[in-house]
């Protein structure tokens, strides 16, 4: 009997059963069912390379030229500095074009009193260069109404204006001459101060009395007349009296007027008659004589006439129609 270490001993059997446990192994490998394998596949997807897409075009405005803007015109109302009753007013205002555009243009103008009515307008239509004024001129009245007045102009053109239009303005007050004691006291008559003595005839009883201004004259006589009823032969004498004392006064020669016409009328509710006249000579002209008989039965020649001119001047019409009767 053959004996073995015990090391060796034991080193066999495991040997012998590692062997026997893998046979074991492949047996039960084979007899077993097969084991289901899971294969999860990723698909990407590859986009292929195509036409790029013509882009839209993008609209763009054309620009629209800027026109040049006109420079405006200038406008200007001319009124002289001071502004009185007795000395009539040009209107006129200045239109300036702009350099090297010519324009067309028509300058009209209002005067507004202060209560905001239209006192007169006037056509702008004598021109001086850059000036343009109306061939009539402005005349106030001796007693016009207090506070501002408005000279308004208007240009119409088709240029835009700028400047000064409008112009608001007062009128200077009238200064009368004190005739107490040179009139009989039952009349009134306002002469300013700046007409001048022309011709001074008799006192307070029986004379007469012309003031000269400018292109006009204004006379007064008096005399005390007949009780009855005013007479076209009583105006005759009366009227003829006068041309005689003035003539005689100014040392006149170049004549008088022959009246023609005649109107029977009446002065403040008093009788009258109305002789147009014309004066020869080259300081002649036109002119009015009204022969009124007063409530007291005096007579008084009242005359209104131009100097070198074809019409009556307004200034010395309206003097002449402050003749009036006072208790």
């Amino acid at each position: 009997m053959v004996c073995v270490g015990g090391h060796g001993v034991h080193s066999g059997i495991r040997s012998v059963l590692v062997s026997a446990l893998v046979l074991v192994a492949v047996f039960l490998s084979a007899c077993a069912a097969p084991l289901a394998v899971v294969v999860q596949v990723e698909v990407t997807a590859t986009v292929l390379p195509g036409p790029s897409p013509t882009p839209i075009p993008t609209w763009t405005p054309t620009p629209v030229p800027t026109a040049t803007p006109i420079p405006p015109a200038h406008v200007e109302a001319q009124l002289p500095g001071r502004i009185s009753p007795l000395v009539p007013v040009p209107v006129e205002a200045v239109f300036v074009a702009p350099p090297g555009v010519a324009a067309g243009v028509r300058i009209d103008a209002t005067v507004m009193d202060p209560e905001a009515g239209v006192y007169a307008t006037f056509e702008l239509s004598e021109r001086d260069g850059d000036l343009y004024r109306s061939p009539e001129v402005l005349q106030f009245p001796l007693e016009p109404l207090s506070g501002y007045w408005w000279l308004i102009v208007h240009a119409e053109t088709q240029l835009p204006v700028e400047g000064t239009p409008a112009l608001f303005f007062e009128i200077e007050p009238v200064t009368y001459r004190d005739l107490t004691g040179t009139l009989p006291s039952g009349v009134t008559l306002s002469v300013p101060v700046v007409f001048r003595d022309v011709v001074t005839q008799g006192n307070q009883q029986a004379g007469g009395r012309v003031w000269q201004h400018r292109d006009g004259e204004v006379g007064l006589w008096w005399a005390p007349g007949p009780t009855e009823a005013l007479l076209l032969s009583n105006a005759l004498v009366a009227l003829e009296a006068t041309y005689a004392a003035d003539r005689d006064a100014r040392g006149r020669s170049d004549g008088v007027p022959a009246p023609v016409e005649l109107f029977e009328t009446e002065w403040q509710g008093q009788p009258a008659f109305e002789f147009p006249e014309t004066w020869p000579g080259s300081d002649g002209g036109p002119g009015r004589a009204w022969v009124i008989q007063s409530p007291d039965d005096w007579l008084y020649i009242l005359r209104v006439r131009a100097l070198g001119r074809e019409t009556l001047p307004p200034l010395h019409t309206e003097v002449v129609n402050t003749f009036a009767f006072v208790p």
